[in-house]
């Protein structure tokens, strides 16, 4: 009896140590078995938790990564302009003066309607001259005496019967008086304001019986027939051999073309618009065109010019200058850009961007450093 307890403790013992190994290999060997089997899945799984965080870092960023933005785009390269330069000038009067008064005195008479055409040396003002004109009459007197007195000295002095000194005293009297009569004369001159040259007269700046004193402004004359346009061109052109050319403008309200022949050029550039000036002339005859008026003028420079050319919608400007989107890689970046001339539709870029260079043109406003972008139109 006791051999048979003693045999089945054994037994026991033997079931529960291998009861007890199994257990434990079934815990340790679950992470085994799991990570074997889930391994690839948790690597997956964190890749795809990494993937959405970096998509979600990129939209937080703006959005520059996160979405492709479709745009129309020009492939930017040479263009020759055979059309020549296109500008904004102004048309001036060739010649235009305020005319005032030299003299003080009242005005007697006006001569003139305001808006009409004069010509050169006609009467506008006349202011009174009475006191002048009776100064004028005595010293045309005393003239005359000292004319015959000067004739009588003459005489006397051929035969000795006067000293030089009295005729040259008398003879200084004479021309004297000469001169005083001259000044009257001007001074009496001047009371009548004229017209310096042809051309139509503005509004009237004086009354009948007012009095005037120098400088006071009576009206303006411009001349309207012979214009004065005035514009200008980039400093490359400086050296074009332009004047004698001719430039075609038009003006506001107006699809008529007119031709104006350029004969000076300003000899400094200006220093800020690194531009040049120009004058041209223009002979008005039919008065249609008046002094103020904007005018595009379309110059031949005598050269066919060639250079890289962008649609002028492309261009923007910004506080760091005049800005080009560029697609590269299909992303978006900027270019600092220098420009020249500009056609109808197009503008010249003389230095930012080179031949090849895919130019946006639209959704400009939306577009952010390294954007994606994708070219959809081109133009």
């Amino acid at each position: 009896m006791k051999k048979f307890q003693k045999y089945l403790s054994y037994v026991l013992i033997a079931v529960v140590t291998a009861a007890a190994v199994l257990l434990f290999n079934s815990k340790s060997g679950e992470p085994t078995m799991n990570g074997g089997a889930d391994g690839k899945g948790s690597a997956n799984k964190g890749a795809d938790v990494a993937s959405q965080d970096k998509a979600k870092g990129g939209q937080g960023r703006g959005g520059a990564q996160g979405r492709t933005l479709p745009v129309s785009f020009y492939i930017a390269d040479y263009e020759v302009n055979t059309g020549g330069l296109l500008g904004l000038g102004s048309l001036v009067a060739k010649e235009r003066v305020d005319l005032v008064s030299e003299v003080s005195g009242r005005v007697v008479d006006i001569k003139f309607r305001e808006g009409e055409f004069v010509r050169r040396g006609s009467i506008l003002v006349k202011l009174n001259d009475d006191e002048l004109q009776a100064q004028l009459k005595r010293a045309n007197f005393q003239y005359g005496l000292l004319r015959e007195k000067l004739e009588r000295q003459k005489i006397l002095l051929n035969k000795d019967a006067v000293s030089r000194e009295d005729f040259d005293q008398v003879q200084t009297e004479y021309n004297v008086l000469a001169q005083d009569i001259e000044q009257l004369k001007s001074k009496i001159e001047k009371c009548e304001v004229r017209a310096p040259f042809d051309g139509v007269l503005g509004f009237r700046g004086v009354s009948l019986g007012a009095y005037l004193v120098p400088n006071s402004k009576i009206t303006t004359l411009v001349d309207i027939k012979n214009m004065v346009i005035e514009f200008s061109i980039p400093e490359k052109y400086a050296t074009s051999k332009l004047i004698g050319t001719i430039a075609k403008f038009t003006v506001q309200g107006s699809t008529k073309e007119y031709n104006a022949r350029v004969y000076a050029m300003d000899p400094e550039l200006d220093v800020k618009t690194r531009s040049i000036k120009f004058r041209a002339s223009y002979t008005n005859s039919d008065g249609t065109l008046k002094p103020g008026m904007s005018a595009k003028v379309m110059l031949a420079t005598g050269q066919n010019s060639r250079s890289i050319y962008v649609p002028n919608e492309s261009v923007t400007s910004d506080i760091t200058g005049k800005v080009v989107w560029v697609i590269k890689n299909g992303k978006a970046e900027s270019r600092i850009v220098q420009t020249g001339t500009r056609t109808t539709d197009k503008i010249e870029v003389l230095a930012g961007i080179e031949k090849g260079d895919t130019v946006a043109t639209t959704g400009l406003m939306q577009i952010r450093p390294g954007m994606q972008l994708k070219p959809v139109s081109k133009q």
